[in-house]
């Protein structure tokens, strides 16, 4: 696979840099102007890799912990080549980057990888082979939060560079809560079913209310869970297509195999939620569903894996991978008992 580890940006940061990217093709000749989906600010490019370099560069990216903090996009220039330049949104100077990237390639190093030796200049690609006669200019700054970074799949199909999150690592923004159970949790996750079903039902098997909040009595963080199961992978491209005219953006596994992640891309009326698409045979989708079940018929599972939580989320803060983390071996614990 070839690799790169990058931060993806939010929805209001791309489109505030579709609009540059737009705004240089309408002055330009010719060029190869990045998809929205493509646009991101590289962190560390790794090249071919192959599984044991896949696993080693996501072991890199787990040891790198940080807080979140901002970048400011502030200037338009280019790098000079035949035949057309490369042309990209520039980042202010920042501390915090440049430490997060030179942690990132110091593990990296560690782990085997030969990595480029130049200093590392933060930009965002927003046109290659591009013939213009824009001149490298500031613009009015704006910001973005840095609290996640991906390893990033490159693929081409069809003639199409595709960008596909395998891995992802970070803290949320706020600290972690984990809120006493609420019986509208159950009345939230039927009314985002009976919003997909009109758009998806035919294509789907079925829409499963999964996670800490689909359990009864248990206390959990208030953010809904559910899967979107389909009969196999066959059906996910038109499922994919679906979703993506309903304004939900596919991310990518991040590195769980059988359970595809969409966000939504603009802020919708529902509760918070996280939306999964897995085929009927996927062993993730599986487990899921065997956990919510040892959850719902033990009280002594359920009363454990609360306690657990509410520990982790006093211990965690706003370190949501550490608080997954730590939730791992009672999950694998309950699952073996079950499964």
């Amino acid at each position: 696979m070839r690799l790169f580890i990058a931060k993806n940006f939010s929805t209001e940061t791309r489109n505030r840099l579709v609009v540059l990217r737009d705004e240089l093709s309408s002055r330009s000749k010719h060029g190869r102007f990045s998809l929205i989906d493509n646009i991101h600010l590289t962190l560390v490019f790794l090249g071919e890799c192959n599984e044991k370099q896949t696993d080693a560069a996501k072991s890199a990216m787990s040891v790198v912990t940080f807080d979140p903090f901002d970048i400011e996009i502030d200037r338009i220039g280019c790098y000079k080549h035949d035949g057309g330049d490369v042309w990209w949104a520039g980042v202010r100077d920042n501390e915090a980057l440049t430490e997060l990237q030179s942690r990132l390639t110091k593990e990296l190093t560690a782990e085997g990888f030969s990595l480029e030796k130049r200093k590392y200049t933060p930009h965002i690609t927003l046109g290659r082979n591009v013939i213009t006669d824009t001149k490298p200019h500031t613009i009015v700054p704006f910001k973005e939060i840095i609290s996640t970074i991906d390893l990033i799949k490159s693929e081409s199909a069809n003639g199409k560079l595709t960008y596909t999150s395998i891995y992802r690592r970070g803290k949320w923004l706020m600290p972690i809560v984990v809120e006493p159970y609420d019986p509208q949790w159950s009345v939230e996750f039927e009314k985002i079913k009976a919003f997909l079903l009109p758009y998806i039902g035919d294509l789907i098997v079925d829409i499963h209310h999964v996670g800490s909040t689909s359990v009864p009595g248990l206390s959990a963080k208030p953010i809904i869970d559910f899967d979107i199961e389909i009969a196999s992978m066959e059906v996910f491209p038109q499922v994919k297509k679906q979703l993506g005219k309903l304004g939900f953006h596919h991310e990518g596994d991040y590195g769980i195999s059988g359970r595809e992640v969409f966000k939504p891309e603009n802020p919708d009326d529902f509760m918070l939620y996280h939306m999964y698409v897995c085929p009927t045979d996927s062993v993730e989708f599986k487990q899921h569903l065997c956990f919510r079940y040892a959850l719902r018929i033990s009280p002594d599972t359920k009363k454990e894996y609360e306690e657990l939580k509410t520990v982790l989320a006093e211990k965690c803060g706003n370190d949501i991978d550490a608080y997954i983390d730590g939730k791992t071996g009672f999950i694998r614990s309950i699952l073996e008992r079950f499964i």
